[in-house]
């Protein structure tokens, strides 16, 4: 696999409109579709860096999810340090411990979907949703791969999951249906979908598409309006628009905005901004305008993630090139 910016490009779109949300800045009420734009792109990424294996002579399991341990968890463990010292200060009332440990462990997703839990950093539900994806899809994919119409049996789980989602939505409650992997994990399939079919995207449904998650992110949503809604069509929508913008983006890698030097920049810093910004605006937002919070956390999140990208993740990323020469460079 090749270094691709313009996806890099696509996660920098991504975690600003999460980051629009979470400072709770009108115009944005609806960015949490940002992570459906995250789902599908790690769908993507890691099915390619996948199947490019299993096409060279198999997939090394081991190595993989050593290679995810040293890419996602120092940061994460970082971040979850951080919070422990300052949660007797700033979230006295949290049990920081419990918080700690489901983070650590990538189970904030079905604890906040049935427990009432504190969610200062319960942000991490949506890294338990992709982690529990990779642990599991090296194990999958060979099978898939080994059937005769593997991209059918892809497109048909896509459905089932949609079809549990709206399910669970109509006669659970809302979080059930939002925070749990088994019900999230849609999006990470069409992203398994663009990877396989290489799936090639007209201009003109790449501008529906934007216009699409322009709109969503407009209307207001969770918990503002109607969840059920928020759940089933505005996910499946998020969804498919943002398989359109990884399909044009996969194909077009030197796309004049998105494969920008800061663009692609901000994407690597993505992974750092999204641990680091909530519990901050978390801090702000119910005391401090919109744009105050936004300008701190844009500040705080972005100084963070670039210190934690430059001195934890480049030397780890260094010497796992060493250990394993083969890893792959663009996920």
């Amino acid at each position: 696999m090749q270094y691709n910016p313009a996806l890099d490009g696509l996660r920098a779109l991504s975690i600003l409109a999460v980051l629009l949300f979470h400072c709770d800045i009108p115009g944005a009420r609806g960015g949490f579709v940002g992570l459906d734009v995250f789902f599908v792109l790690s769908g993507y990424l890691i099915t390619s860096m996948l199947s490019a294996e299993y096409r060279q002579g198999g997939i090394e399991i081991g190595r993989f999810y050593a290679r995810r341990a040293l890419r996602l968890y120092p940061t994460l463990l970082l971040m979850v340090a951080v919070y422990l010292g300052l949660a007797p200060m700033l979230w006295p009332d949290d049990n920081r411990w419990l918080s700690a440990v489901l983070a650590a462990l990538y189970v904030y997703d079905y604890a906040l979907a049935f427990w009432e839990i504190a969610y200062t950093i319960g942000h991490t539900w949506s890294l338990g949703v992709e982690e529990k994806f990779y642990l599991l899809w090296p194990l999958a994919l060979p099978l898939l791969l080994r059937t005769r119409h593997p991209v059918g049996w892809l497109v048909s789980s896509f459905f089932a999951v949609t079809a549990w989602r709206y399910f669970v939505a109509m006669n659970w409650t809302w979080s059930q249906a939002y925070f749990c992997f088994d019900t999230r994990m849609s999006g990470i399939l069409l992203g398994a979908i663009a990877a396989l079919t290489r799936f090639r995207v007209s201009r003109h449904a790449l501008t529906v598409a934007c216009i699409a998650l322009a709109v969503l992110m407009t209307l207001p949503s969770l918990p503002t309006s109607d969840q059920i809604e928020a759940v089933t069509l505005r996910i499946t929508l998020a969804e498919l628009s943002a398989f359109v913008l990884v399909c044009y983006a996969a194909e077009h890698g030197k796309m004049k905005y998105l494969a920008s030097r800061p663009a692609a920049y901000v994407g690597r810093l993505s992974y750092g901004i999204y641990l680091w910004h909530f519990p901050f605006a978390l801090l702000l937002r119910s005391s401090q305008p919109g744009w105050v919070t936004l300008s701190a956390t844009v500040a705080f999140s972005f100084t963070m993630a670039a210190i934690c990208l430059h001195l934890v993740d480049a030397p780890l990323k260094r010497w796992r090139q060493k250990a394993w020469p083969q890893t792959q460079t663009a996920v």
